[in-house]
Protein backbone atom coordinates (compact mmCIF):
# COMPACT_ATOMS: atom_id res chain seq x y z
CA UNK A 1 0.00 0.00 0.00
CA UNK A 2 1.13 3.55 -0.75
CA UNK A 3 1.17 5.78 2.00
CA UNK A 4 2.92 9.35 2.52
CA UNK A 5 4.59 11.05 5.67
CA UNK A 6 4.50 14.59 6.03
CA UNK A 7 7.66 15.74 7.87
CA UNK A 8 10.86 14.33 8.68
CA UNK A 9 11.20 14.94 12.32
CA UNK A 10 11.59 12.03 15.15
CA UNK A 11 7.72 11.01 14.87
CA UNK A 12 7.43 11.20 10.79
CA UNK A 13 10.61 9.17 10.46
CA UNK A 14 9.51 6.75 13.16
CA UNK A 15 6.46 6.62 11.76
CA UNK A 16 8.03 5.78 8.25
CA UNK A 17 10.10 2.88 10.06
CA UNK A 18 7.20 0.92 11.49
CA UNK A 19 5.21 0.92 8.24
CA UNK A 20 7.90 0.73 6.00
CA UNK A 21 7.79 -3.03 6.69
CA UNK A 22 5.19 -3.91 4.91
CA UNK A 23 3.90 -0.54 2.33
CA UNK A 24 5.59 1.62 0.23
CA UNK A 25 6.65 4.62 2.11
CA UNK A 26 7.20 8.25 0.88
CA UNK A 27 8.22 10.90 3.43
CA UNK A 28 8.83 14.68 2.50
CA UNK A 29 10.43 16.93 4.25
CA UNK A 30 11.27 20.61 4.02
CA UNK A 31 14.44 20.86 5.13
CA UNK A 32 17.93 20.02 3.41
CA UNK A 33 18.88 17.63 6.52
CA UNK A 34 16.58 15.55 9.21
CA UNK A 35 17.20 17.14 12.69
CA UNK A 36 18.59 20.62 12.05
CA UNK A 37 18.01 23.37 13.28
CA UNK A 38 17.16 22.23 16.42
CA UNK A 39 13.99 23.40 17.96
CA UNK A 40 13.78 21.23 21.03
CA UNK A 41 15.01 21.22 24.73
CA UNK A 42 15.20 17.40 24.17
CA UNK A 43 14.58 16.26 27.93
CA UNK A 44 13.02 12.72 28.29
CA UNK A 45 11.82 10.88 31.09
CA UNK A 46 13.07 6.96 31.72
CA UNK A 47 9.95 6.16 30.00
CA UNK A 48 11.62 6.05 26.61
CA UNK A 49 13.34 2.98 27.60
CA UNK A 50 9.80 1.76 27.24
CA UNK A 51 9.76 2.57 23.79
CA UNK A 52 13.45 2.20 22.00
CA UNK A 53 16.42 1.13 23.61
CA UNK A 54 18.80 4.75 24.28
CA UNK A 55 22.25 5.06 22.31
CA UNK A 56 25.24 6.45 23.54
CA UNK A 57 25.78 8.70 20.30
CA UNK A 58 22.72 10.90 21.09
CA UNK A 59 22.88 10.96 24.63
CA UNK A 60 24.14 14.71 25.79
CA UNK A 61 23.58 14.12 29.58
CA UNK A 62 22.11 12.31 32.39
CA UNK A 63 20.35 14.26 35.26
CA UNK A 64 19.19 13.06 38.26
CA UNK A 65 17.71 16.19 40.50
CA UNK A 66 15.80 19.39 39.49
CA UNK A 67 14.42 21.99 41.31
CA UNK A 68 11.21 23.71 41.04
CA UNK A 69 10.70 27.19 41.83
CA UNK A 70 7.99 29.68 43.30
CA UNK A 71 8.28 33.48 42.50
CA UNK A 72 9.36 33.96 46.11
CA UNK A 73 12.45 31.94 45.03
CA UNK A 74 12.52 29.05 47.46
CA UNK A 75 12.44 25.68 45.56
CA UNK A 76 11.42 22.16 45.46
CA UNK A 77 14.20 19.83 44.92
CA UNK A 78 13.61 16.28 43.64
CA UNK A 79 16.44 13.80 43.36
CA UNK A 80 14.88 11.11 40.70
CA UNK A 81 14.91 7.64 41.13
CA UNK A 82 15.91 7.14 37.49
CA UNK A 83 17.66 9.87 35.43
CA UNK A 84 16.08 11.90 33.02
CA UNK A 85 17.95 11.76 29.73
CA UNK A 86 19.10 14.61 27.80
CA UNK A 87 19.65 14.02 23.91
CA UNK A 88 21.43 15.83 20.82
CA UNK A 89 17.89 16.37 19.05
CA UNK A 90 19.37 16.12 15.59
CA UNK A 91 21.37 12.94 16.56
CA UNK A 92 18.18 11.50 18.10
CA UNK A 93 16.12 12.67 14.56
CA UNK A 94 18.74 11.06 12.48
CA UNK A 95 18.59 7.52 14.38
CA UNK A 96 14.79 7.26 13.21
CA UNK A 97 15.53 8.37 9.63
CA UNK A 98 18.23 6.07 9.42
CA UNK A 99 15.82 3.10 11.01
CA UNK A 100 13.25 4.37 8.22
CA UNK A 101 15.57 3.92 5.19
CA UNK A 102 17.26 1.09 6.80
CA UNK A 103 13.15 -0.55 6.73
CA UNK A 104 13.04 0.41 2.89
CA UNK A 105 11.44 4.14 3.21
CA UNK A 106 11.59 6.87 0.93
CA UNK A 107 12.85 10.32 1.66
CA UNK A 108 12.61 13.01 -0.37
CA UNK A 109 13.80 16.77 0.98
CA UNK A 110 13.44 20.14 0.54
CA UNK A 111 9.50 19.56 -0.54
CA UNK A 112 6.83 21.25 1.22
CA UNK A 113 3.19 19.64 1.53
CA UNK A 114 0.98 22.15 -0.75
CA UNK A 115 -2.45 20.52 -1.41
CA UNK A 116 -3.89 17.53 -0.86
CA UNK A 117 -2.43 15.70 -3.58
CA UNK A 118 1.00 18.13 -4.39
CA UNK A 119 4.15 18.81 -3.26
CA UNK A 120 6.35 21.83 -4.06
CA UNK A 121 10.17 21.35 -4.64
CA UNK A 122 12.01 24.41 -2.87
CA UNK A 123 14.65 23.84 -5.14
CA UNK A 124 13.30 24.22 -8.37
CA UNK A 125 9.97 25.78 -7.14
CA UNK A 126 7.97 23.49 -9.56
CA UNK A 127 4.63 21.45 -8.15
CA UNK A 128 4.13 17.75 -8.42
CA UNK A 129 1.52 15.23 -7.88
CA UNK A 130 2.13 12.36 -4.88
CA UNK A 131 -0.36 9.50 -5.16
CA UNK A 132 -1.14 8.04 -1.84
CA UNK A 133 -3.72 5.33 -0.50
CA UNK A 134 -2.49 7.33 3.15
CA UNK A 135 -1.49 10.23 4.21
CA UNK A 136 0.20 10.80 7.83
CA UNK A 137 0.82 14.77 9.25
CA UNK A 138 3.53 14.69 11.34
CA UNK A 139 4.29 18.48 10.39
CA UNK A 140 3.94 20.01 13.41
CA UNK A 141 1.75 22.21 14.67
CA UNK A 142 0.81 24.16 11.98
CA UNK A 143 0.13 21.18 9.99
CA UNK A 144 -0.42 21.74 6.58
CA UNK A 145 -2.33 17.81 6.15
CA UNK A 146 -4.61 18.88 8.82
CA UNK A 147 -5.96 22.39 7.80
CA UNK A 148 -6.04 20.77 4.40
CA UNK A 149 -8.04 18.33 5.51
CA UNK A 150 -10.50 19.58 7.64
CA UNK A 151 -9.03 18.41 10.72
CA UNK A 152 -8.12 22.07 12.10
CA UNK A 153 -5.86 24.11 13.21
CA UNK A 154 -4.26 24.11 16.86
CA UNK A 155 -3.02 26.54 19.69
CA UNK A 156 -0.03 26.86 20.67
CA UNK A 157 2.92 28.11 22.77
CA UNK A 158 5.88 30.16 21.64
CA UNK A 159 9.03 28.99 22.38
CA UNK A 160 12.52 30.18 22.66
CA UNK A 161 15.39 28.50 24.21
CA UNK A 162 19.37 29.71 24.06
CA UNK A 163 22.44 27.37 24.88
CA UNK A 164 24.26 29.23 27.11
CA UNK A 165 27.91 28.58 28.05
CA UNK A 166 27.80 28.93 31.94
CA UNK A 167 29.46 26.26 34.65
CA UNK A 168 26.58 24.84 36.70
CA UNK A 169 25.70 21.69 39.38
CA UNK A 170 23.75 19.08 36.72
CA UNK A 171 20.26 19.70 38.54
CA UNK A 172 17.56 21.34 36.10
CA UNK A 173 15.62 24.67 36.95
CA UNK A 174 11.86 24.83 36.27
CA UNK A 175 10.00 27.87 36.68
CA UNK A 176 6.34 26.79 36.21
CA UNK A 177 4.91 30.60 37.21
CA UNK A 178 7.15 32.29 34.52
CA UNK A 179 5.41 33.06 30.91
CA UNK A 180 3.43 29.83 31.09
CA UNK A 181 6.71 28.10 32.20
CA UNK A 182 10.56 28.55 32.55
CA UNK A 183 13.97 26.27 32.13
CA UNK A 184 17.08 26.10 32.46
CA UNK A 185 18.44 22.43 31.26
CA UNK A 186 22.24 20.91 31.58
CA UNK A 187 23.16 20.05 28.24
CA UNK A 188 27.11 19.56 30.06
CA UNK A 189 28.67 20.29 33.25
CA UNK A 190 29.55 24.07 31.40
CA UNK A 191 26.70 24.22 28.87
CA UNK A 192 22.60 25.24 29.71
CA UNK A 193 20.21 24.95 27.68
CA UNK A 194 17.85 28.49 28.59
CA UNK A 195 14.23 28.90 27.85
CA UNK A 196 11.07 30.13 28.34
CA UNK A 197 7.43 28.90 26.53
CA UNK A 198 4.75 31.41 26.81
CA UNK A 199 1.53 32.40 24.78
CA UNK A 200 3.38 35.97 23.83
CA UNK A 201 6.06 38.27 24.10
CA UNK A 202 7.93 35.13 24.46
CA UNK A 203 11.76 37.41 23.41
CA UNK A 204 10.91 39.93 26.17
CA UNK A 205 10.10 37.32 28.72
CA UNK A 206 13.06 35.18 27.95
CA UNK A 207 15.26 38.33 28.05
CA UNK A 208 14.18 39.38 31.64
CA UNK A 209 14.78 35.32 32.87
CA UNK A 210 17.81 34.81 30.94
CA UNK A 211 19.37 37.45 33.63
CA UNK A 212 19.85 34.72 36.08
CA UNK A 213 21.72 32.35 33.65
CA UNK A 214 24.21 34.83 32.28
CA UNK A 215 27.01 33.40 30.44
CA UNK A 216 28.75 33.45 26.51
CA UNK A 217 25.84 33.27 24.48
CA UNK A 218 26.49 29.83 22.24
CA UNK A 219 23.17 30.12 19.64
CA UNK A 220 19.64 30.48 19.60
CA UNK A 221 16.69 27.97 19.33
CA UNK A 222 12.50 28.50 18.75
CA UNK A 223 9.42 27.17 17.40
CA UNK A 224 5.90 26.68 18.64
CA UNK A 225 4.57 24.15 21.02
CA UNK A 226 1.17 23.06 20.14
CA UNK A 227 -1.44 22.74 23.19
CA UNK A 228 -3.39 20.00 23.87
CA UNK A 229 -7.22 19.79 23.47
CA UNK A 230 -9.05 16.21 24.17
CA UNK A 231 -11.58 17.44 21.24
CA UNK A 232 -9.09 17.53 18.80
CA UNK A 233 -9.04 15.47 15.74
CA UNK A 234 -6.75 13.41 14.61
CA UNK A 235 -8.14 10.98 11.44
CA UNK A 236 -10.49 11.78 8.60
CA UNK A 237 -10.93 9.28 6.28
CA UNK A 238 -7.34 8.22 5.26
CA UNK A 239 -5.55 10.86 6.81
CA UNK A 240 -3.99 10.62 10.11
CA UNK A 241 -2.27 12.67 12.59
CA UNK A 242 0.73 12.35 14.58
CA UNK A 243 3.08 13.66 17.29
CA UNK A 244 2.80 17.97 17.38
CA UNK A 245 0.66 17.96 14.19
CA UNK A 246 -1.56 15.81 16.78
CA UNK A 247 -0.95 18.04 19.40
CA UNK A 248 -0.13 14.97 21.41
CA UNK A 249 1.52 17.08 23.88
CA UNK A 250 1.92 17.49 28.05
CA UNK A 251 0.94 20.74 28.31
CA UNK A 252 2.23 21.02 31.93
CA UNK A 253 5.86 21.06 30.04
CA UNK A 254 5.66 21.15 26.48
CA UNK A 255 6.84 17.79 26.03
CA UNK A 256 5.33 15.83 22.77
CA UNK A 257 8.32 13.14 21.79
CA UNK A 258 7.29 10.35 24.41
CA UNK A 259 3.59 10.52 23.41
CA UNK A 260 4.60 11.15 19.98
CA UNK A 261 6.01 7.99 19.67
CA UNK A 262 3.70 5.98 21.66
CA UNK A 263 1.19 7.39 18.88
CA UNK A 264 3.15 6.26 15.81
CA UNK A 265 3.13 2.68 17.33
CA UNK A 266 -0.61 2.90 17.67
CA UNK A 267 -0.64 4.23 13.95
CA UNK A 268 1.22 1.27 12.94
CA UNK A 269 -1.59 -1.28 14.71
CA UNK A 270 -4.43 0.90 13.19
CA UNK A 271 -3.46 0.52 9.96
CA UNK A 272 -2.23 -2.83 10.10
CA UNK A 273 -5.80 -4.04 11.31
CA UNK A 274 -8.03 -1.91 10.08
CA UNK A 275 -8.61 -0.56 13.31
CA UNK A 276 -9.59 3.29 15.01
CA UNK A 277 -6.66 4.88 15.11
CA UNK A 278 -8.24 7.87 17.50
CA UNK A 279 -9.31 5.21 19.75
CA UNK A 280 -6.24 3.59 19.95
CA UNK A 281 -3.71 6.23 20.87
CA UNK A 282 -6.55 7.25 23.40
CA UNK A 283 -6.86 4.53 24.96
CA UNK A 284 -3.06 4.68 25.40
CA UNK A 285 -2.07 7.58 26.38
CA UNK A 286 -5.38 9.94 26.18
CA UNK A 287 -6.41 10.14 29.98
CA UNK A 288 -2.26 10.97 30.75
CA UNK A 289 -2.62 13.53 28.41
CA UNK A 290 -5.96 14.84 29.48
CA UNK A 291 -4.46 15.11 32.84
CA UNK A 292 -1.58 17.40 31.90
CA UNK A 293 -4.15 19.26 29.95
CA UNK A 294 -6.67 19.72 32.97
CA UNK A 295 -3.76 20.30 35.63
CA UNK A 296 -2.16 22.89 33.51
CA UNK A 297 -5.88 24.53 33.13
CA UNK A 298 -5.65 24.92 36.98
CA UNK A 299 -2.21 26.32 36.67
CA UNK A 300 -3.46 29.01 34.33
CA UNK A 301 -5.50 30.48 36.88
CA UNK A 302 -2.48 30.30 39.86
CA UNK A 303 -1.40 33.95 41.16
CA UNK A 304 2.16 34.04 42.91
CA UNK A 305 0.45 33.00 46.87
CA UNK A 306 -1.10 29.37 45.36
CA UNK A 307 2.56 28.74 43.68
CA UNK A 308 4.48 29.76 46.81
CA UNK A 309 1.81 27.43 48.68
CA UNK A 310 1.49 24.54 45.97
CA UNK A 311 6.09 24.54 46.60
CA UNK A 312 5.35 24.47 49.83
CA UNK A 313 3.39 21.83 50.40
CA UNK A 314 5.27 19.02 48.07
CA UNK A 315 8.37 19.93 49.80
CA UNK A 316 6.97 17.77 52.48
CA UNK A 317 9.06 14.14 52.32
CA UNK A 318 6.06 12.40 51.71
CA UNK A 319 4.91 14.52 48.59
CA UNK A 320 8.50 14.67 47.12
CA UNK A 321 8.81 11.17 47.16
CA UNK A 322 5.79 10.56 44.81
CA UNK A 323 8.02 13.36 42.30
CA UNK A 324 11.18 11.27 42.45
CA UNK A 325 10.01 7.80 41.77
CA UNK A 326 6.97 8.79 39.41
CA UNK A 327 7.63 9.28 36.23
CA UNK A 328 5.45 12.68 34.70
CA UNK A 329 4.46 10.94 31.45
CA UNK A 330 2.10 8.85 34.14
CA UNK A 331 0.86 12.05 35.74
CA UNK A 332 -2.64 10.06 36.86
CA UNK A 333 -0.31 8.33 39.73
CA UNK A 334 1.64 11.29 40.55
CA UNK A 335 -1.97 13.11 41.22
CA UNK A 336 -3.51 10.47 42.48
CA UNK A 337 -1.00 9.35 44.87
CA UNK A 338 -0.47 13.62 46.21
CA UNK A 339 -4.42 13.90 46.84
CA UNK A 340 -4.53 10.66 48.79
CA UNK A 341 -1.02 12.14 50.72
CA UNK A 342 -2.60 15.17 51.15
CA UNK A 343 -6.50 15.90 50.71
CA UNK A 344 -5.45 19.59 51.45
CA UNK A 345 -4.17 19.57 47.62
CA UNK A 346 -8.21 19.60 46.71
CA UNK A 347 -8.68 23.26 47.23
CA UNK A 348 -6.25 24.04 44.05
CA UNK A 349 -8.53 22.54 42.15
CA UNK A 350 -11.40 25.65 42.44
CA UNK A 351 -8.80 27.35 39.98
CA UNK A 352 -10.42 25.27 36.71
CA UNK A 353 -13.72 26.75 37.95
Amino acid sequence: MKITVIGGGPIGCYTASLLSKDNEVTLYEEKKEVGLPIQCTGILSDTIHEIIPIKKDFVANKIWSTRVYSPNNKFLRIDFKKPNIIIYRNKFDQHFRDRALKNGAKIVHKHRFTGKKEVLSLETRKKKKIDYKMLIGADGPLSKVSELNGLGKRKYLQGVQALIKKKNDNVIDFYPHIGTYAWAVPQTEDVLRVGVATEKNAMKIFKEFSKRYKGKLLGWQGGLIPLHNPKLQTAKNNVYLVGDAAAQIKNTTGGGLIPGLISAEELKKAIDNDLDYDKLWRKRIGKSLWTHYFVRNIMNNFDDDDWNRLIQLFNKKSMKHILATESRDKPIRILTKAILRNPSMLKFFKKIF
